[in-house]
């Protein structure tokens, strides 16, 4: 299928075949056929750099250009937010029928618009949390949405982020079950129970632009499967930077996943002694120049000036201690290959487009607070940091490497993560605490609410899908009593209010 074959104005085929659109992906084609124009929900799963965003972009556009109805694009993160505020923003080019240009809004920490604010807006992009809280002030705008997209929903699974998702997209399905609802994520094992949650139909693909080849770093070998073995150069600096350093002799970049963000810091310190060797007078001159924006994009820390200084040299971090502004330099100048190896936390895995020809896992585990020490990490964490491998238009092929400790050898690492199959998802909010904060947020913003009003709610829910009935009740019923107990709510004649 190509985009001119798509129902969609020609003024929205002209803008998408300037961007360099054509040809749709065998996901993208799936997501159309399936009704995707026409208002059906849709969980698409695939893997990175497939083209889901797209579908999103022309399924908004399609909603306000054709029905004159807003749409709310949610995100997990304020920095994937940024990213696809910017994608999204190409819209603005097009006329509505009325002749008002299209009108695209981001709400989150870094970029804010007051909730009144975001009503003028045709599509407004906001963090999951940043929704729920305009959810919990009943902002009258949302009447008019018609489309949600839900990005990266896998990570409803998440202990941290998940139950807030999962309420959200619950009133979603309550208060507004006309609306439609397409979910994006990568690879999902139980993406079904999903999809029969969210009555979506299931796009399920593993189709990705860029072939990928995961191996494992052994005594000094890496090992990709049916493909003879790589001798791993020392540079000096540690076998995370001799890993990356392997494919910078041929143009391509490196991406180093560490696990803490001094770690990450640390590594790009050591691999700022490799990297001015690689680069090209053009490109080392763009680098001195990043560094200085670096410099002048903010207050000035011991950790801006560190970072200046492994910029200037091809090396960058990138971390949720850095603000928005520094984040989107370094985002900017390796997209356009200034920066030759890039260290980061996990949390870029989360859904921003720096793909890298190399990726290096430089850890495998993390700490885990509950248990008190480092955790393997789960396999499905794993499968989206290898989505960043394979830079489009750049590589014929992506790579990841993992490194052997003493703890895994080569065959448990390469059976466990590079032939698993990532973890089901399952909800996190009948746990005590995700319970009690989402219902009474639920009952500070709908005062009045009944206990079958409460019920129905969560009957909405993913954990109604997956827990018994009698689970549910019983956890709900405690953590009402809870909230009761400590004098957060009270009930008046069976109806449930909150507490000054």
């Amino acid at each position: 299928m190509n985009i001119n074959s798509l129902s969609i104005t020609q003024d929205l085929k002209d803008l998408l075949i300037k961007q360099g659109y054509g040809d749709l992906y065998p996901p993208q084609d799936d997501a159309f056929r399936n009704g995707a124009l026409e208002g059906e929900n849709l969980i698409l799963t695939s893997p990175t750099a497939s083209g889901k965003t797209l579908v999103a972009l022309v399924t908004a556009a399609k909603r306000v250009l054709d029905d004159d109805k807003k749409v709310v694009y949610l995100t997990p993160l304020r920095a994937l937010a940024s990213e696809k505020y910017e994608e999204l923003k190409i819209l603005e080019k097009l006329k509505k029928k009325s002749g008002e240009l299209i009108k695209v809004y981001i709400s989150s920490g870094d970029y804010d618009s007051s909730s009144d604010y975001l009503g003028s807006a045709d599509i407004v992009v906001m963090t999951n949390e940043k929704f729920d809280s305009v959810l919990r002030h009943g902002a009258t705008w949302l009447e008019e949405v018609s489309l949600y997209v839900a990005d990266e929903v896998h990570l409803i699974g998440g202990q941290d982020r998940g139950p807030t998702l999962e309420v959200t997209l619950a009133k979603i399905l309550s208060l507004d079950p006309d609306a439609q609802v397409l979910a994006l994520s990568a690879t999902i094992s139980n993406a079904d129970v999903l999809s029969e949650w969210l009555d979506a139909k299931l796009i399920n693909s593993d189709w990705r632009p860029i072939p990928l080849n995961e191996g494992v770093y052994h005594h000094g070998y890496i090992q990709f499967p049916n493909s003879p073995v790589e001798k791993v150069s020392s540079t000096g600096r540690g076998i995370p930077i001799d890993i990356a350093t392997g494919v910078l002799n041929e143009g391509g970049q490196a991406l180093i996943f560490a696990d803490t963000r001094r770690r990450a810091v640390s590594l790009a310190l050591k691999a700022a002694e490799i990297t001015p060797s690689y680069l090209s007078k053009k490109i080392a001159n763009e680098a001195k120049e990043a560094s200085r924006r670096i410099e002048d994009a903010g207050e000035e820390t011991g950790l801006t000036r560190t970072l200046s200084e492994v910029v200037a040299c091809g090396s960058a971090f990138h971390h949720a201690g850095l603000d928005a502004s520094r984040r989107k330099i370094i985002e900017e100048i390796f997209r356009k290959g200034v920066v030759k190896i890039l260290t980061a936390t996990p949390t870029l895995a989360a859904g921003v487009n720096l793909p890298a020809r190399r990726v290096v896992l430089s850890s495998l585990t993390r700490y885990d607070s509950e248990r008190g020490g480092p955790m393997p990490i789960p396999v499905l964490d794993y499968k989206q940091m290898c989505g960043r491998a394979g830079r489009p238009k750049f590589d014929k092929y992506g790579e990841t490497v993992i490194i052997a400790s003493s703890e895994y050898d080569l065959a448990e690492l390469t059976q466990r993560y590079i032939n698993g199959l990532p973890e089901p998802i399952n909800s996190k909010l009948i746990e005590s605490g995700s319970l009690r904060t989402h219902l009474l947020a639920t009952i500070s913003s709908l005062p009045g609410l009944k206990e079958d009003d409460v019920a129905d709610l969560l009957s909405k829910t993913l954990a109604a899908k997956q827990y018994r009935e009698t689970t549910v009740k019983s956890k709900t019923r405690s953590a009402l009593q809870y909230l009761e107990r400590e004098n957060l709510i009270e009930v008046r004649g069976k109806r449930f209010l909150a507490t000054e």
